[in-house]
């Protein structure tokens, strides 16, 4: 299946090197996280779905990204992927998932996916970073910078560092030892650079990931304990690559809610009020359609409105809408993804 795989994958994506798709198949992928169509012998559609722990309302939660969907040229516009979001996203019900999450590879596919449930919730765009971006105070920088050594092990301190950082905010996307070491590998084949800065005591405060590139900066990631700290080190980058701007991208991300009690069960015991929500339209998942009392801290599901002995009124929401209503207020994070 593997072998299958990665021969689809060349096909459906050429601007991919050789590096990065042995990279992918030889630490990433397992064929137990891979869904595929599988015809007379071949594969002729697939996609991963890559387990990640998801930081939501200070509680974490076991989520799916899918990656790497395609299908053979000779046998699209036939249904395939429909079918194959379909079959993963039981499967990802089964295996105790509470969000599916995936970076479509262009606009044209955000409305392909909407039909599947999902909605756009990640920051999208690319945020171009200047001399204005720096912080204007009396910030003494005495700050130390150093270069990871991307081909050496032993990136514990900056994982717990980065994931320190997500934890800070109420939504995000974590990312354990092991995703970390393949982030910084990928990071490698790209020619790019990781940089720690810590204080003159050896305490670890920033994190940046840069690809330098033809004279163009482009910031993977960047992540500090505070903004004088970023301040200091968007203006080492402008002076170590001698340029004057950077881009820093975000992808537009989007959700799929694929346990709506187990979401609404976190959203009730962190919020104060009273509310009944009746999800509709989930023709894949049918468990999570259905009737949801939330009061007092608790989220109880109902065959039935109990609308006329509730002092609130009930809220319909179609479950391709329900990521926006889980994460109003709340700006998810997600970054990293080797998209």
């Amino acid at each position: 299946m593997r072998e299958q795989v990665k021969a689809l994958w060349k096909l459906c994506f050429p601007e991919d090197s050789d590096d990065f798709v042995e990279l992918y198949f030889s630490s990433r992928y397992t064929d137990d996280i891979n869904s595929a169509i599988v015809e007379d012998g071949r594969v002729l559609s697939a996609l991963q779905r890559i387990p990640y722990p998801m930081l939501y309302m200070d509680k974490v939660i076991p989520v799916s990204y899918i990656s790497g969907a395609c299908t053979h040229p000779d046998f699209r516009s036939r249904g395939m992927m429909s079918r194959l979001l379909d079959e993963a996203h039981r499967k990802m019900y089964a295996d105790g998932k509470y969000l599916s999450l995936l970076i479509p590879a262009g606009e044209s596919l955000v409305d392909y996916y909407a039909r599947s449930g999902y909605e756009v919730c990640f920051q999208q765009g690319k945020k171009l970073l200047t001399g204005k971006c720096k912080t204007v105070d009396n910030f003494k920088c005495d700050l130390i910078f150093r270069e990871l050594d991307l081909l050496k092990n032993g990136f514990d301190d900056v994982c717990d560092f980065i994931n320190q950082q997500l934890s800070t905010l109420q939504a995000s996307i974590l990312h354990p030892l092991q995703d970390m070491e393949i982030v910084l590998s990928d990071l490698q084949l790209s020619g790019g650079q990781a940089w720690c800065v810590h204080t003159d005591d050896g305490t670890l405060c920033g994190v940046a990931l840069v690809i330098h590139s033809e004279g163009k900066v482009v910031i993977k990631e960047l992540i500090s304990i505070n903004k004088q700290v970023e301040s200091a080190i968007i203006d080492f980058i402008f002076r170590h690559y001698s340029v004057s701007r950077a881009e820093k991208p975000s992808p537009c991300g989007m959700i799929r809610v694929i346990n709506a009690f187990g979401m609404l069960e976190i959203f009730a015991g962190r919020t104060e009020g009273k509310w009944i929500v009746e999800i509709f339209g989930d023709d894949v998942i049918t468990e999570n359609n259905g009737f949801y009392i939330i009061s007092n801290g608790v989220c109880q599901k109902s065959d039935t409105c109990p609308e006329s002995n509730f002092d609130t009124v009930c809220q319909r929401i179609h479950i391709s809408s329900l990521p926006s209503w889980l994460f109003r207020d709340i700006q998810p994070y997600m970054s990293l993804m080797l998209d």
